[in-house]
């Protein structure tokens, strides 16, 4: 098997050997001297010696494995007689100057390091000597690469997240990195594969691990994020600050105790002010007839709801219908029943509070507020004899006012009756 040898670009000169593996024949001199010094230190040719008028001119093609180790146009000095022309894998990239000088040609494509087969044509007229001359000597690295764009998207689903959205192109990347000042280093160097001469780097990073913020403190918290592409010409940045508002966490105190309230009545209670949070947070409750709102305008979007986001600084309200009297008055002797309480539970990131809602205790004793009529017939036209029995005597209309659960009425008398409301007379009992 033939190895055919590879020339590195800073020792290639036409005089090397050749790509198929045969040795140069070496040098040749122009009898008429002609040729610059270049052209016979590094020719490649021969003499055509004379040939009959209109003879096609001849050609001769030479070709050697040449390394790149830069990316960029690479740049030769280049001669040849009578003319020659310069291909790099098959295409063209420059015609020689001619042999009386020593010219400097760039190649018309940019190229990435590597391995490629460098050829060269040279045209004869048809008499006397032939040849070219080669030589690298440098490159020219390509325009720095630019960023079209780097920005962030905040992620609403996670309090400490963002997405890094970035976008580049240019020549011969050589790196393409995302930074932070946490000390992320990340490599986002994307090669499309397919298009030798065109890098790019473009596409997302997710980040999750921004740092809590704290309203009552350091809110919002800040990152920076650099985003820099680098190839042979040089690198370029752009810096970005990423903030975070992620704390949810209420550190306010709740009032937990409403007492002596109507009952059966429909109220908004306010239960606190939010603090201590920099972003929306959800408040929620449960229970029929139960809702959470803010600073009696109906809180976020304007109504109670069992669950509402607050901010900072906007008063809870809980809205609840308080219970009816409690009408148990087993053991109570004064005047007041009963106190009837709820537990209303609201919750929130980090913690919950139970709200006691207690209706005040109703009043179960009664002042009866009349004039006595003592000794009185029934009727003023009826004329009895003096003692005469008295059984049929009614009182005034007595008003039950004070007592605000339905009791039940005593006498003292056990041949006394009742009639409630103008209805039919009524037994009671005894006290």
């Amino acid at each position: 098997m033939t190895t055919f040898p590879v020339i590195q670009d800073h020792s290639f000169t036409s005089r090397a050997q050749f790509f198929d593996g045969s040795v140069n024949s070496g040098q040749f001199t122009d009898p008429n001297g002609g040729w610059s010094q270049f052209m016979e230190d590094y020719n490649v040719g021969g003499d055509d010696g004379s040939q009959p008028p209109g003879t096609p001119p001849n050609e001769y093609g030479y070709a050697w494995n040449i390394y790149f180790n830069n990316y960029g146009r690479q740049k030769f000095y280049a001669v040849g007689d009578d003319e020659a022309k310069v291909y790099i894998n098959g295409v063209w990239q420059f015609d020689t100057g001619p042999w009386t000088g020593q010219s400097s040609k760039t190649t018309w494509h940019n190229f990435a390091p590597g391995e490629y087969v460098i050829s060269v044509i040279v045209t004869n007229s048809g008499f006397g000597p032939y040849g070219a001359a080669l030589q690298w000597y440098d490159f020219d690295p390509p325009n720095p690469p630019n960023i079209s764009s780097f920005y962030a998207i905040p992620d609403p689903t996670h309090t400490t997240g963002t997405t890094l959205v970035f976008k580049s192109n240019g020549l011969g990347l050589t790196s393409a990195t995302i930074t932070s000042e946490a000390g992320d280093n990340w490599d986002q160097y994307i090669d499309p594969g397919n298009t030798w001469w065109h890098d790019k780097a473009n596409g997302t990073r997710s980040i999750t691990d921004l740092q809590q913020s704290n309203a009552d403190g350091t809110s919002p918290t800040e990152r920076d994020y650099t985003f820099t592409v680098c190839n042979g010409g040089g690198c370029v940045s752009s810096t970005i600050t990423v903030q975070a508002y992620n704390d949810n966490i209420l550190s306010n105190g709740w009032t937990t105790s409403f007492s002596n309230l109507e009952p059966s009545t429909l109220l908004d209670l306010t239960i606190g002010t939010c603090s201590g949070i920099d972003m929306p947070t959800t408040i929620s409750t449960s229970g029929a007839g139960n809702f959470v709102g803010s600073g009696g305008s109906g809180g976020s979007g304007g109504s109670f709801a069992g669950s509402k986001n607050f901010t900072n600084g906007q008063t809870v309200q809980l809205r609840t219908t308080t219970l009816p009297c409690n009408t148990d008055i087993s053991g109570e002797t004064g005047i007041y029943g009963k106190n009837n309480s709820k537990t209303v539970s609201i919750s929130y990131p980090g913690g919950s509070a139970d709200i006691i809602v207690t209706t005040k205790a109703p009043r179960i004793s009664e002042d009866f507020d009349y004039a006595d009529r003592k000794d009185e017939y029934p009727h003023e036209d009826i004329d009895l004899i003096t003692n005469s029995p008295t059984e049929h005597l009614v009182s005034d209309q007595i008003e039950a006012n004070d007592i605000e659960i339905p009791m039940e009425i005593k006498v003292d008398k056990p041949d006394a009756q009742v009639s409630i409301n103008g209805g039919g007379w009524q037994d009671v009992r005894s006290m």
